[in-house]
């Protein structure tokens, strides 16, 4: 099963964003993309399978998800997070991102504050900004590489007296968390849940990294922790990244609060859809069928990231990194290397020949750290690497 992802694929001239939109987002022509969070391999066969069926029947009318459906995730969630939720809380959507959309729109006002932890996603200020909230940075800590949230600060600035009420309305969690890695242990999400419900902060926890878990860490939906979570936690997830099938533009939304739950539906209407007939289909045998495929993927990814982060600290003098406990994402530490953020990004593109997502784009505490996507064969990892390694020394 390795040569399922040991084969390199060639994705140019597929409207692939990672392979062919590089000349227009870095300005440069040739450059080895490392970018963009999804696969560089076919997704499990037992999928592929699944839309070839549904394609031989031939039409192609409008579709919703089923009730099947429902239950495949309903057991995917129990058995993987041990988490029991039920069928009617869950609601379709088009994406993660159109979904986090929706979510602020539907549960804040114009001028409502929204707190993100950065360095994250940058869709998360987005977002907020696109929908008349304001962002709250509640940067994260970075000790010694390994990253914490600020629970003191964050508790300063909801207790903040210069505010005559508070307007902070939402928190945006990142769990596991992208760019940094970090799975959050039960007793850091309890504390986190702990502050938003002390103050009425309702929770959107991404969770669509939450199948990319490494060694004894365990991901744990932070609404499945207790029932006042389940009720003020809206949870989006996704089999996007799990089985790089993104393209399909399928995902859902777990939200237990009935009133919360209208409310986003009522908003989503006429806007986000439930997912195309394909997506569906692709989720539904994700689930079923490709939980050994899955395992296989986790496995391989493990061996890219101890190659790469061996790689990095033993060869690349100026750069440092740390396993991840999640995603398939690299953060690399480029601070030593002394360079302006714009430096930084000139030298990856122009030395190295590297497209890699620049942390300065990620927020605060992004400045001069570089993120790199692992999922794809290590060839491709080794060849990235030694591009790197080449560009650092000098072209020596």
């Amino acid at each position: 099963m390795e040569d399922s992802f040991s084969t390199y694929i060639d994705r140019k001239n597929s409207n692939s964003v990672k392979w062919d939109k590089v000349s227009d987002i870095f300005g440069s022509k040739g450059l080895l993309p490392m970018w963009v969070a999804d696969s560089d391999w076919p997704t499990a066969p037992a999928v592929i399978d699944a839309i070839k069926a549904r394609t031989e029947h031939g039409a192609f009318g409008y579709s919703f998800p089923d009730e099947k459906l429902k239950q495949v995730i309903v057991n995917w969630l129990k058995k993987h997070y041990d988490w029991k939720i039920k069928k009617e809380w869950i609601v379709f959507s088009n994406g993660v991102v159109p979904s986090l959309n929706i979510a602020v729109q539907s549960l804040t006002n114009n001028g409502d504050e929204v707190i993100i932890q950065p360095p994250v996603y940058y869709p998360f200020k987005s977002a907020v900004q696109n929908n008349g909230a304001v962002v709250i940075n509640n940067q994260l800590i970075n000790d010694s590489g390994k990253y914490k949230f600020d629970f003191e600060n964050l508790k300063n600035t909801l207790k903040d007296s210069s505010k005559e009420l508070s307007r902070a309305k939402l928190l945006i969690l990142c769990s596991p968390h992208n760019p940094v890695g970090r799975v959050w242990s039960q007793k850091e999400l309890e504390e986190l849940g702990e502050i938003c419900l002390e103050n009425n902060i309702k929770i959107l926890s991404d969770e669509i990294h939450a199948d990319f878990v490494y060694g004894d860490n365990k991901h744990t939906p932070i609404a499945s922790l207790n029932e006042d979570l389940a009720q003020n936690t809206l949870t989006f997830m996704a089999p996007s990244k799990s089985f790089n099938i993104a393209g399909l533009n399928s995902s859902f939304v777990i939200i237990k609060n009935e009133s919360l739950r209208k409310e986003f539906h009522v908003n989503k209407s006429g806007l986000v859809g439930t997912g195309n007939i394909f997506g569906l289909e692709a989720m539904k045998a994700a689930y079923q069928k490709g939980e050994k495929w899955l395992s296989e993927q986790l496995s391989y990814l493990d061996e890219n990231m101890d190659y790469a982060v061996n790689y990095v600290n033993n060869k690349i003098p100026g750069i440092s990194t740390k396993k991840p406990e999640g995603t398939y994402l690299l953060w690399l530490d480029c601070r030593k290397l002394d360079m302006t953020d714009r430096e930084l990004q000139e030298f990856f593109i122009k030395k190295a020949e590297l497209a890699l997502d620049p942390g300065e784009w990620f927020g605060k505490g992004g400045s001069r750290f570089m993120r790199m996507n692992l999922a794809c064969p290590r060839s491709t990892v080794k060849k990235g690497l030694e591009k790197l390694e080449k560009a650092v020394r000098g072209g020596k």
